[in-house]
């Protein structure tokens, strides 16, 4: 019952956006590209963070200056379990 609600009010402003990317990943997208480009996202990700924007700007406000406040090391640290899982599986 619910199901069929969110269906008749969401289909028709989300089916325009998400129905090309459908088609595209139900071609010939293989699997293991996919997790090449998920973790690409996420090194990616953890590089930039860590080490291309400035420390001023990623720990702008930081009360104090220990390395337990440091916002980069704990944006990588929060994001290796997530490349780990997508290595896995």
């Amino acid at each position: 019952m619910l199901r069929e609600i969110m269906t008749r009010i969401f289909q028709p402003v989300l089916q325009p956006v998400f129905h090309p990317v459908n088609v595209f990943l139900s071609t010939d997208f293989m699997d293991a590209t996919a997790k090449f480009v998920t973790i690409g996202f996420f090194v990616g990700t953890m590089v930039w963070v860590g080490i291309i924007l400035r420390e001023g700007y990623v720990n702008r406000g930081r009360p104090s200056k220990s390395i337990w406040t440091d916002l980069r090391i704990w944006t990588v640290l929060a994001m290796l379990p997530h490349v780990f899982v997508y290595l896995y599986f």
